[in-house]
């Protein structure tokens, strides 16, 4: 089976150069799945936006900070300064400020400073009486205290202690404000001489970083035209001479896929090789006795080509399974091959021999089985172990003749478990022993009907259950001799436990 590149495209994230650099949009995709580059830039500049964003509200506070520390010292001491002069006056008398003091509490006349007096239970004595109070003021004794108010749509500044006594040892309440507008005037610029450079930075930022990432991701392109241009059966490893070192275990595994896909086209290959070199011989028979069937008028002679198309149709089957069960074996990634069954051989054995019972009959032939003494447990796929016995026994009943014998044993010892079939067949002469294994292969001048494929299957289970395959020596039964004994071992997954 050849792998359509077009599969590999549908199921891979494609990373392909736009045509005319290579920058954003680089990459495209392939049905739902997102594109490197993308998913680069989605977590890069994701997470520094959302930095940018908590340092702009960040930058606003201390922005606005830095321009209230200047303007708020100076109407600190304005508060001062008004309190000292009010010190040295009696405000039951009036409040009257040296000129000095009215110039500095003037100041600017955009900025101008406003100032109040007012007694212990809040009511005013000079100054601007508009000056809002906050709901809940502390009598704290020289302790400044700033809050924003708003006064006619106008954002105000207003600072006020306690604790002044004027000569008559009366306590007073000094208050003074200012308007904001400077303060936002100034923050206003902060913010502008900070933030300018970062939208100019950010952008470049963004725009180099995504330049630095295509060029970073340059060789995935390299590599992609490279798979693209190999042919739709080139298995061959990829080379990873030009890879960087953090994609080379990606090209790793795909050579591993490969090799694994090269594999299993093979069995395919030969599996279809086989299937079409094997049929062609049963195909041709059935064909030829239909042919003869529709040309005979006697009943007799249309009765005996049917049974010889039964008989080529039942040969057809037969082989068929054969082939699939051997493809199956040879399969390097059969998904249905569980080797981490525990499986007792005497149970395994005494059912796939009791399944060849009536066929024994049949030929006369006595079928015996021999368990072990003791639990025989191994590791591997019942299934297939299965079809070894089935093969081993099939092949023991095809080539006896009538009233001979073939017995099915299970033993081993502290370390091993083996299946073991013996017959008294025609026997396999020890130049054949080797050969017996290869498909299709069979003996000169044998009868028995058969396709060659069931120690092939033999072979290929065993290997895949790591099981080793000996002729051992024959034994004596009812007076007849035995020719041939297949054993095939297996490793324990435990010591017997004996009593």
């Amino acid at each position: 089976m050849l792998i359509d590149p077009q599969v590999l495209e549908d199921t891979h994230t494609s990373i392909e150069p736009d045509r005319g650099g290579r920058f954003f949009g680089l990459f495209r995709r392939k049905k739902n799945h997102r594109a490197l580059l993308n998913k680069i830039i989605i977590w890069m500049f994701g997470p520094l936006f959302l930095l940018w964003t908590v340092g702009l509200v960040i930058t606003y506070f201390i922005a606005q900070n830095i321009a209230n520390a200047p303007y708020d010292r100076a109407l600190a001491d304005h508060l001062r300064l008004l309190k000292h002069e009010v010190e040295q006056q009696n405000i039951l008398n009036g409040i009257q400020l040296s000129p000095s003091a009215i110039t500095i509490l003037q100041g600017d006349p955009l900025n101008m400073i406003h100032w109040e007096i007012r007694d212990a239970n809040g009511n005013s004595l000079g100054g601007n009486a508009h000056i809002p109070l906050p709901d809940n003021w502390t009598y704290e004794e020289d302790k400044i205290r700033l809050r924003n108010e708003t006064v006619d749509n106008r954002s105000i500044r207003v600072a006020y202690i306690w604790g002044g006594q004027d000569q008559g040892g009366l306590p007073f309440l000094t208050i003074v404000s200012q308007s904001n507008e400077m303060r936002a005037t100034l923050q206003q610029e902060i913010l502008t001489g900070m933030l300018t450079p970062q939208l100019i930075v950010l952008p470049l930022a963004a725009l180099l970083a995504g330049l630095g990432l295509t060029q970073g991701l340059e060789p995935l392109s390299l590599l992609q035209e490279r798979i693209r241009a190999r042919r739709a059966n080139d298995m061959s490893p990829i080379s990873a001479d030009l890879a960087p070192a953090e994609i080379v275990p990606l090209i790793a595994a795909m050579n591993s896929l490969l090799q694994r896909l090269a594999a299993t086209n093979e069995t395919q290959r030969r599996f279809v090789a086989n299937a079409a070199h094997q049929l062609k011989t049963p195909l041709a028979g059935m064909r030829t006795q239909a042919e003869l069937a529709l040309r005979e008028r006697s009943p007799d002679k249309l009765n005996a080509s049917l049974e010889q198309m039964v008989l080529g149709s039942e040969r057809a089957t037969r082989l068929v399974n054969q082939l699939l069960t051997l493809a199956k074996a040879e399969s390097a990634e059969n998904p249905h091959l569980i080797i981490s069954d525990d499986i007792e051989l005497n149970e395994l054995a005494r059912t796939q021999t009791s399944a060849w019972v009536d066929m024994a009959l049949e030929k006369g032939l006595d079928l015996g089985f021999e368990p072990a003494a003791y639990p025989a447990q191994i590791r591997g796929d019942r299934l297939m172990l299965a079809e070894l016995l089935n093969n081993l026994i099939e092949n023991a009943l095809l080539y006896c003749q009538p009233k001979g014998w073939v017995t099915v044993r299970v033993g081993g010892d502290a370390l091993s478990a083996y299946l073991e079939v013996e017959d008294c067949g025609p026997g396999i002469s020890l130049e054949n022993r080797e050969r017996v294994f290869d498909r299709f292969f069979r003996i000169l001048g044998s009868e028995a009907d058969g396709s060659g494929l069931g120690l092939s299957i033999v072979k290929e289970i065993a290997d895949q259950h790591d099981g080793i395959i000996s002729f051992m020596p024959t034994s004596t039964r009812n007076g007849v001799a035995g020719s041939t004994c297949l054993r095939i071992t297996f490793s324990r997954i435990e010591r017997d436990q004996t009593t």
